[in-house]
Formats: C-alpha cells, structure tokens, sequence
C-alpha cells in the first residue's frame, strides 16, 4: 500500500512539473509572439505602408487590402490542399494566413474602424470560416455518389456564399458613402475610400454637386447598386456637405 502512495504521488508531482512547465512555454510564446508582432509592426509603419501611402492610399484601405490577400491565399490554398494538388505545404501557409487574418481582424482592423468594424468583421471572418467549413467536410465526406464527386463542396459552397450575402446586406447594405472632396465645382471631384458597405471601391470619382461642396469638404455621397453588384456601387451625387471645411474656388 505504501508503494502504491509513493507512486501515486510520484505521479501527482510529475504532473504538477509538467504543467507548470508547459504553463511557462506558453507564457514565453505569447511574450515572444507579441513581442514578434510589436516588431513586425514598426518595421510595417515604417518601410511597407509608406510605400502605399506615397501612391495615395489611406491606411484603412491599406488594411482592407491587407485583409482581402490573405483570404485569398488562404483559399486559393485551401482550394489546392482540398483536391490534393499539395499537402507539405499547404498546411503551414494556411495556418500562417489563417492566424494572419484573425490577429488582423483583432487588432489594427479594429482599432482603425471603430463603430465601422463590424460589417469588416463579420465578412472576412464568414468566408474564412466557410472556407474552413469546406476543407473539413472534404475529409469528413471525400466524394458523394453521383456523376459529380465534388457536388457537395460545391452545394455548400454556393448555399454559404448566397446564405451570408442575404445576411450581410440585410443587416449591413446602405446606398450612401462619405468622401472627401478634391475638387470643387458643378461636377465635382471626390476621393473615397473603401465602404464594405455600400459595394465602394476606394478611388476618385466625378459627382454631380448640386450641394455646393467645395474642396476639402466631407460629404455624403448617393451609391448606386445594381442587382448583383458584381462591378461594385457607382457613386453618382453628393447629397449633402458633412463637414465644411472646403477652400473657395
């Protein structure tokens, strides 16, 4: 009976040494990761945004187009993992831009969108999880019966994107953006940013001002969508001046 309790609590204190051990891992990853993250960041700010900033892009749609890369590596990989085009390397890439795009949602996406992050949220967050969602049934149910082995991938590829579509224009779809006016005048020249939102690419586009905006003014612009908005919202007028602060013409 006392062999049985030394070994007992042999065993207990093995234990206790090895989840204080792996406690202290974890610890020393997280320092290092964020540690790794506050770097990566400064040398970002410092020698790769500036290179966009330079050619006119603003840092909330340098971030967007942060966000749509790395969703599209990981679907384009996790459509090349999926039909067995690659296996040693897909994994790592898409645990890489996986990770990538979650601590992008939580951390500069967030701060720099304020009570505008949501619609940014639940968009890249839905297509990296129906992605997801497609690699696992692939495994779950490699092939069905029929003359399509793939069809239920593609069913539920297709029931996803229409399902989130609806979702997302219900709760997040408006015809309106904001923008900065470049140039005033009847047609008036107006830089935009990216707007999820209303389907807005980020460019400068030419208005009727019939609002009487003048350069330097934010404004509320109309958007208008088509059906399927495959080109994107066409921003058509100003509709009212936000913010006055525009210079005389």
């Amino acid at each position: 009976m006392d062999f049985v309790e030394r070994l007992g609590e042999a065993a207990l204190r093995a234990l206790q040494r090895a989840y204080y051990h792996a406690l202290g891992v974890l610890i020393w990853l997280i320092l290092l990761l964020r540690r790794a993250g506050r770097s990566m960041g400064e040398f970002e700010m410092r020698r790769i945004y500036p290179i966009f900033e330079s050619r006119g892009v603003d840092f909330r749609d340098y971030l967007v187009l942060k966000a749509q890369l790395l969703i599209f590596i990981y679907f384009i990989t996790a459509v090349v993992y999926i039909f067995g085009f690659a296996s040693s390397w897909a994994i790592p890439v898409l645990v890489l831009s996986g990770v990538g795009l979650l601590a992008l949602l939580g951390g500069q996406l967030r701060r720099s969108f304020g009570s505008e992050y949501p619609p940014y949220r639940d968009f890249f967050s839905a297509y990296l999880l129906l992605t997801t969602l497609l690699i696992l049934l692939r495994f779950a149910v490699p092939e069905v019966r029929s003359g399509y082995p793939y069809l239920h991938l593609l069913v539920v590829s297709v029931l996803g994107v229409v399902g989130f579509t609806l979702y997302f224009r219900s709760r997040y779809s408006r015809d309106y953006t904001y923008g900065r006016v470049v140039r005033g005048g009847t047609l008036a020249r107006v830089k935009v940013g990216y707007d999820i939102r209303a389907g807005v690419k980020p460019g400068e586009h030419l208005v009727h001002n019939d609002a009487g905006a003048r350069k330097g003014d934010l404004v509320k612009l109309r958007v208008e969508r088509g059906l399927f908005n495959l080109r994107g919202g066409r921003v058509s007028e100003i509709l009212e001046v936000v913010e006055g602060e525009g210079e005389p013409e």
